[in-house]
Formats: C-alpha cells, sequence, structure tokens
C-alpha cells in the first residue's frame, strides 16, 4: 500500500528528468517495497520531454496551465514574476494526483542520500510539515538559501560530485529537528496540504504586480501556521540542490516545442484568486461531524485534470451535503465582512473549533441514536 508519494516537477530537461529519477531510486527503498511512488508532474512540457518521459516509462501526469497576463494575474492578487504562477500550479496538481496519505514535493535538481525519507518520516505527524537539511551551492546571482548548508558539489547533473556530497552528507547528519529551513524537500500530510488550500496561485502582490509582499512558499506555510502545523527542518535527511535552471536537451527543434492543452486533450489549469481560504471543507469539517468517515479531496485550486485524483471523489449525498454547507458558508462570511476580512475570519472559526472538537464524538453519539 502506497503511504507516500515523491512528487517532482519537470518542464523540458531530459538530462535532469533521468538524474532525479535515479537518485530517488537509488536512496528510496520503499519504492521497492510498494510504500511509495514517485512520478512527475510534467509542468507545461516540451514535446521532447513527454516522449521521453513515455519512452522510459517514468509515471508521470501533464499538467497544461492556462497562461495570464500580468495584469491578470495582479487583479487575482499575484505578483511578479507570471512564471511562479505556472510552478505552483503544477505542485498542486501533484498534490491532487498523489495516492499516498504523505506527500514530498521536491525539485527536479535535488539529489539525496540515505535514509533521507526515512529521516523525514520519523519526526512527522499532523502538525508538522517536515523539510530536509538542504546544502546549495553559492550561486552566483541566488547566493545560498537561508536555513541551507553551503556546499559546492557541483551545478549540473554532469560535473556533480556525488562521491563528495555523499560524503560530506555523512559527516554532517545527526538527529534532530530545528524550527523553520528551507521549502523543499517537504513532507506532509496530503490532506492537510489540501485543507490549507494548497499553493496559492503565485507570488502575493502588494500595491502593483512587481510589488511582493510574500513569496508563495511563505504564504503557503503562514497558512499551515495558522492551522496548527508547524515547519521543521530534520538534521538527518540531507539533500543537494544544483540550483540550475532547467535546460532544452532536444537536438530536434519539434521536440523543442510546448506541449498545447488541445494536442493533448486536456482542459487547462487554472489559477484561483487570492486570498486562498484554508479549505471551507476542513473548517466544517472541524465544526460539523459526521456519522461516517469519508474518504473526500477538497479540490481548492480547480478541478482535477487528473484521473487518479478524480478517482477520490465520492459522489454521495453526504459529500454534496457538506460541500453546499461550506460554500454558503464562506459566500456568508464574504458578504458580511468581503472577500480581503474573510480569510481571517474563516480562520477564526478555524481556532475556535479545536475548542467545540473534544464534543465530536459526543454530538455523533447523539446523532446515531
Amino acid at each position: 500500500m502506497i503511504k507516500v508519494s515523491i512528487i517532482s516537477l519537470i518542464y523540458r530537461s531530459t538530462r535532469l528528468a533521468d538524474w532525479v529519477y535515479d537518485s530517488v531510486h537509488r536512496f528510496t527503498p520503499m519504492i521497492e517495497r510498494g510504500e511509495a511512488e514517485f512520478f512527475f508532474v510534467a509542468n507545461d512540457p516540451t514535446v521532447g520531454l513527454v516522449k521521453h518521459l513515455e519512452q522510459r516509462g517514468y509515471p508521470h501526469v501533464v499538467n497544461i496551465n492556462k497562461h495570464y497576463s500580468d495584469d491578470e494575474l495582479f487583479a487575482a492578487g499575484y505578483g511578479t514574476p507570471e512564471y511562479m504562477s505556472r510552478v505552483y500550479l503544477g505542485y498542486n496538481e501533484g498534490i491532487r494526483a498523489a495516492h499516498g496519505d504523505y506527500v514530498v514535493l521536491i525539485n527536479s535538481d535535488n539529489y539525496f542520500s540515505p535514509d533521507w525519507l526515512e529521516n523525514l518520516l520519523k519526526y512527522s505527524d499532523r502538525g508538522r510539515v517536515v523539510t530536509s537539511t538542504l546544502v546549495e551551492r553559492e550561486h552566483p546571482v541566488f547566493s545560498v538559501f537561508p536555513g541551507a548548508i553551503h556546499g559546492e558539489f557541483g551545478d549540473t547533473p554532469d560535473s556533480f560530485d556525488e562521491a563528495a556530497f555523499l560524503s560530506f552528507a555523512m559527516k554532517i547528519r545527526k538527529t534532530g529537528l530545528q524550527p523553520d529551513g528551507a521549502y523543499m524537500p517537504a513532507l506532509l500530510h496530503r490532506d492537510v496540504a489540501i485543507e490549507a488550500g494548497l499553493y496559492p496561485c503565485g507570488n502575493i502582490a502588494g500595491r502593483s504586480f512587481d510589488e511582493v509582499v510574500r513569496y508563495g512558499d511563505e504564504a503557503f506555510y503562514d497558512t499551515l501556521r495558522s492551522l496548527g502545523v508547524e515547519h521543521v527542518t530534520a538534521l538527518d535527511s540531507i539533500s543537494y540542490h544544483l540550483k540550475e535552471g532547467e535546460r532544452d536537451d532536444s537536438n530536434d527543434p519539434g521536440d523543442s516545442r510546448v506541449l498545447t492543452a488541445e494536442e493533448r486533450g486536456v482542459a487547462e489549469t487554472e489559477i484561483t484568486p487570492y486570498p486562498i481560504i484554508p479549505t471551507i471543507r476542513g473548517v466544517v469539517d472541524r465544526l460539523v461531524p459526521l456519522p461516517t468517515h469519508l474518504e473526500v479531496t477538497a479540490f481548492a485550486g480547480g478541478k482535477s485534470r487528473s484521473k487518479s485524483a478524480m478517482s477520490r471523489r465520492v459522489d454521495s449525498a453526504a459529500e454534496v451535503a457538506l460541500h453546499n454547507k461550506a460554500e454558503r458558508l464562506r459566500r456568508g462570511v464574504e458578504r458580511v465582512v468581503g472577500r480581503r476580512l474573510a480569510v481571517p475570519v474563516l480562520k477564526a472559526i478555524h481556532s475556535v473549533s479545536w475548542i467545540v472538537r473534544p464534543l465530536r464524538k459526543k454530538m455523533v453519539s447523539r446523532r446515531l441514536r
């Protein structure tokens, strides 16, 4: 049974696809045992990349995003750069398509070390998002991410010094946690991520598109924190970050073309406006106990295009009633206080619901009598 879903975005680089696929499978024995899965989200991919994934038999889903102008993104609450909108949409689609109770989000230029996943899992619970200790090179523009460790082990798959990195990883790893850290690789419960509304569809804009007041990663982790989920770093889960963008490896100009939704026969993935309300289904579920457990996916960022995610939907009268109740609550709050104030009000409702939670069993038993 799949417990963990490991998800990587990929756009155009067949070389990086091979590199990260080999690394994940080499250092993740849970995949061979059937306890974990790994798949790519081919996110606005080139024709050549999709061919490569299919020829190699790499598990993947294809996600084609709708492209928005800067003005359209700003009207929805998002800021520069435009492409970050499509990055976050890709990860959101990956979370929806996952089969595991846990999701692990990684970059295609990450490389792993022994026990990296086991040492995330051992610290995990519903109140934590656990990230790896990240080792990064000194990038000429972006330097080293705060919370990451500096280490020069290469900037491309071909220049990567695997032996030196693995030796370094063994030296620095130690049992324990520290607060905060880098944002990927990150492990958290799939349903908690969905309850938090998934990633916003871009960086958060201030007074103009060019003014960013909060990065999308930070905004997502802020929402998780408001739900009682803390961000910690596992000091014995070590990953490397090449910190290098994807390059097109194709020699065929036709393969360099970006795949369209029409060619693929799918609908484009669209943004949702900010602020994203922590999924109302999660709030209502805490306030209104149900007599039976339902495995339900709340699609916070729009309808899923993936068959595996769609199969998780439960078509039942109870779910429809719950969804309608959630929507009435959201619309009612927005009518009274407006969209901008709706988020803090709903978060307050969420906080109060934790006080009510101990009464759930008693209320359920009364309803079943």
